[in-house]
């Protein structure tokens, strides 16, 4: 039997470049890894308290199971699981993790690393039965999530004057007291005095039971809006169309369809948002992406040493400046943002105060922020009001390995030559910190940093994200007339090819995001031949049903096949392009993960995904070596 690595389904454990170290699982294993997992926790019966879907399709995103709270502890079961991978030479930090009422475990499938893992969610329930009911998945033919299913249920309870807890059950909104966990008694409070739990299976189930119901529209008013929020036509509503959902099919036309926008889109920093790799920006968007795409390069070319920053990957991220009385704060991002307290410390003590009451041993933490603040203070000049932000990058000057400064302060290993302007900056200080974003006021948006307002202390380097001394590059000019001879050529197949209310028709809402899914699963191998490998990926990495919709969807009379294969083909010159800019780039300063580009068109990231990315899915997937 053959496994592949995909990117549906559990999403927690993650690789340095954002891909998913887990995978989809055949049904047909489901029960035998479950049963590998009974061993390893005995007296835990999981085979009988999976959750939703669980088991129940050809494939699975993962493995959800409700454990009794009762028996066991969250810090129980995530101590049991981390002797596990402590045993096996492991770092428990990239198999366990906690969340909420989870734990999750990154779990080989039948218990054999070498076939791949799939990610195990531990649920902590008060009542077994009614979370079992609860997040069960939807039935087959229900057009809706079991999540939507439970919005709905939500709303109607709100109308009510309750609120649906899926580990307890429906609760009074108002003084949370249990009204009731039966499902066949809160079908019946719910719906009409004639329910039974039945009726709360799907989404379309629960409508129907209200069809007489005189409380009809106030009682789905809060899901018809969720559901239009997020573009998600509610079967029911298809003929009255919402005003909410007029604007999300308008936003749809106005962003996806090649119209002019009504309201000018202004750049995101990193801090607002993930930056795209360029290559990437035909899926997002089609012909505009691409066109965009293009623009970046173009201008990012022109003045790169005025557009181009180095893409850090430091660790945590740390934030200080001057309140308008002139203080000094310094905390990190929690603090920075928080509600209730205040989290801007003005002083060792205050942030070491802060930092012990939340959760886990910060003992670590506050020695580090100890050791960062006096020359952190000293560096801030006394007349600056508003905050920087950056990511650590070392605390100590880094080692020396074969001629490069050598340090890995998140997932990315960088190796700074000792002879090069950075590595002689590297040579002088004891603490590196990234510095990439600044705010003019604690409640202020983050603006991109161009001039870094510092002082120089001894033993500290502040590293601004703009390279000054860097030389502008040139694109190579014969790809990009190939570029625009596609776009020319496929275009208009193209922009038909992604179309959102085709895509909805189709059932295949997320074909842009599986097609760069795809592509991340190809960074072991090359980037040739996309087309042809598509097809198999997809039948191996998705439901039969959507296989079967995704295949039809290509091969219908509008020749969407072509359109794909144009799109892989703008994608590929496009990273050529890319790693042609890159390479110049490095050769000016070498070392680094990436570069990213923020122009007048936009903002993107140049990064090896063949070397970094890679490198990163290797480092947290040592099997597939």
């Amino acid at each position: 039997m053959t496994y592949h690595v995909i990117t549906e389904g559990g999403n927690v454990f993650k690789d340095g470049d954002g891909n998913p170290l887990t995978q989809r699982i055949n049904q047909t294993d489901v029960k035998t890894t479950i049963a590998w997992l009974e061993q390893l926790l005995p007296g835990l019966d999981l085979q009988n308290n999976t959750l939703g879907t669980t088991g129940l399709k050809p494939t699975s995103g993962d493995l959800d199971i409700a454990i009794d709270a009762a028996h066991t502890t969250k810090d129980q079961l995530a101590t049991a699981l981390s002797n596990w991978a402590t045993s096996h030479k492991q770092d428990p930090k990239n198999w366990v993790k906690k969340s909420g009422i989870s734990v999750h475990f990154r779990t080989p499938i039948n218990g054999k690393p070498a076939l791949g893992f799939v990610q195990t969610d531990f649920m902590f329930v008060n009542n077994l039965d009614w979370a079992k009911f609860m997040l069960a998945g939807s039935p087959v033919d229900s057009q809706y999530k079991g999540a939507d299913r439970n919005i709905l249920m939500n709303s109607i309870a709100k109308s009510m004057g309750y609120k649906v807890n899926q580990n307890v059950g429906i609760v009074d909104r108002a003084t949370n007291d249990l009204i009731s966990n039966d499902p066949d008694k809160i079908a019946k409070l719910l719906l009409n005095p004639r329910a039974t739990r039945d009726n709360l299976v799907s989404v379309e189930s629960i409508v129907a039971a209200l069809e007489k119901d005189p409380k009809r529209d106030a009682k789905l008013a809060d899901a018809r809006e969720h559901f239009a929020r997020e573009g998600v036509p509610f079967f029911e509503d298809r003929s009255e169309e919402t005003e909410v959902y007029f604007l999300a099919r308008l936003r749809d036309r106005i962003v996806n369809q090649g119209y002019t926008p009504l309201i000018e889109q202004r750049v995101l920093t990193e801090a607002e948002a993930r930056i795209p790799h360029i290559e990437d920006m035909v899926f997002d968007a089609g012909v505009r992406g691409a066109q965009q795409a293009l623009q970046i390069i173009l201008a990012g070319a022109q003045d790169t040493a005025g557009t181009t920053t180095v893409k850090w990957d430091g660790k945590p991220a740390i934030i200080w400046g001057r309140k308008p009385t002139g203080e000094f704060v310094l905390t990190d991002k929690s603090g920075f943002g928080a509600k209730g307290y205040d989290g801007k410390a003005t002083s060792p003590r205050m942030l070491a105060d802060i930092m012990r009451q939340r959760s886990g041993d910060r003992t670590e933490l506050i020695a580090m922020y100890q050791q960062l603040w006096p020359a952190l203070e000293q560096a801030t000049p006394r007349g600056l009001r508003g905050y920087l932000q950056g990511d650590l990058l070392y605390t100590q000057t880094p080692p020396i390995v074969t001629g490069a400064y050598e340090f890995t302060p998140n997932t990315v290993q960088y190796r700074i030559p000792v002879d090069s302007a950075l590595g002689k900056q590297i040579a002088n200080s004891d603490i590196g910190i990234a510095v990439h974003t600044q705010y003019a006021d604690a409640t202020a948006a983050p603006e991109a940093i161009k001039d870094l307002p510092a002082r120089n202390v001894q033993g500290l380097l502040l590293i601004p994200p703009t390279v000054k001394d860097i030389q502008s590059v040139q694109p190579n000019t014969k790809l990009i007339k190939e570029i625009r001879s596609v776009l020319n050529a496929h275009g208009n197949k193209i922009d038909q090819l992604f179309r959102p209310e085709l895509l909805r028709a189709a059932r295949i809402t997320d074909l842009p995001e599986l097609c760069k899914k795809y592509i991340n699963s190809r960074i072991f191998t090359d980037f040739d031949n996309l087309l042809q490998g598509f097809g198999p990926w997809l039948e191996n990495n998705v439901t039969p049903s959507k296989y079967r919709n995704i295949i039809e969807y290509l091969q219908s009379p509008k020749d969407n096949t072509a359109a794909l294969s144009a799109a892989f083909v703008v994608f590929s010159l496009l990273h050529e392009l890319k790693m042609d800019v890159l390479q110049q780039l490095d050769r000016q300063q070498p070392g680094q993960e990436g570069w990213v580009m923020a122009t007048d068109a936009g903002r993107a990231k140049l990064v090896n995904r063949f070397a970094f990315s890679a490198a990163n899915r290797l480092k947290n997937n040592p099997e597939l070596a």
